[in-house]
């Protein structure tokens, strides 16, 4: 397995990515959450990228425009841009003839949902702790919404809430494993239950008690890993 990292033009953007390639045609994208980067929450993607490796299964994780070594600045960072990111790098492998396969995190989650609806050569779909943003959204005053030192523009939570995630998920055939969990400081009960009510025979979901949005112990997400892991072996087209 060759892992390395490099730049790439993505959707008009200059991508920064890291790569697992196992030099087989089968391959699992990452998409990470709101404030986040490629390597996940506490590395989790890292960890679940080396273990698809382990299984022949190459992955490519990258950093959306605005966040982590990508070019621009969070300000500018947009969810229908995060969906046309995600989904160029899809159609990228789909059209080099690769089983391609999502997996997102919170927004990154949301993300990949949304683009499974628009791109159905899918394999399947990992979404953990994603937000429907069911809830109707309030524009703040103030020109942008800051958290942790990160600033961003309230267009991207509008334009998340606009997306209809939620309708999109009832329409999904595709094969799923979402987790969600029922401390989850971020994602509201009202959110997560969306993808508890309208979850289809083929998808997956898994209600953890008690744990947080993603600041998992150690074991617990070696748990959550480890199932994402077996489902993609068992989804990926190769």
């Amino acid at each position: 397995m060759k892992e390395f990292t490099e730049t790439r033009n993505y959707n008009k953007h200059d991508i920064a990515v890291c790569v697992h390639d196992t030099g087989l045609k089968n391959i699992v994208i990452f998409c990470h959450g709101y404030r986040g980067n490629s390597t996940g929450p506490n590395r989790f993607f890292v960890r679940t990228a080396r273990m698809l490796a382990e299984k022949g299964i190459s992955s490519i994780r990258f950093d959306q425009y605005g966040s982590g070594n990508s070019a621009g600045d969070f300000m500018e960072s947009r969810f229908n841009d995060w969906i046309a990111t995600t989904q160029a790098i899809a159609n990228d492998y789909l059209e080099q003839g690769y089983g391609v396969s999502l997996f997102g995190q919170s927004m990154g989650g949301s993300t990949v949902v949304t683009v499974a609806a628009q791109v159905p050569e899918l394999s399947s779909v990992v979404a953990w702790v994603p937000d429907a943003s069911v809830d109707k959204f309030a524009w703040p005053k103030e020109e942008y919404i800051e958290e942790a030192g990160q600033r961003v523009s309230p267009a991207f939570w509008q334009e998340a809430h606009d997306a209809n995630i939620a309708g999109l998920y009832q329409k999904l055939e595709i094969p799923m494993y979402i987790v969600q969990c029922s401390a989850d400081e971020y994602v509201s009960a009202e959110n997560r239950q969306v993808f508890i009510d309208y979850a289809k025979p083929q998808h997956v979901l898994d209600l953890f008690e008690g744990y947080p949005h993603s600041n998992w112990t150690y074991d617990q997400a070696s748990e959550i890993i480890q199932k994402s892991v077996d489902f993609l072996e068992r989804t990926l087209k190769g």
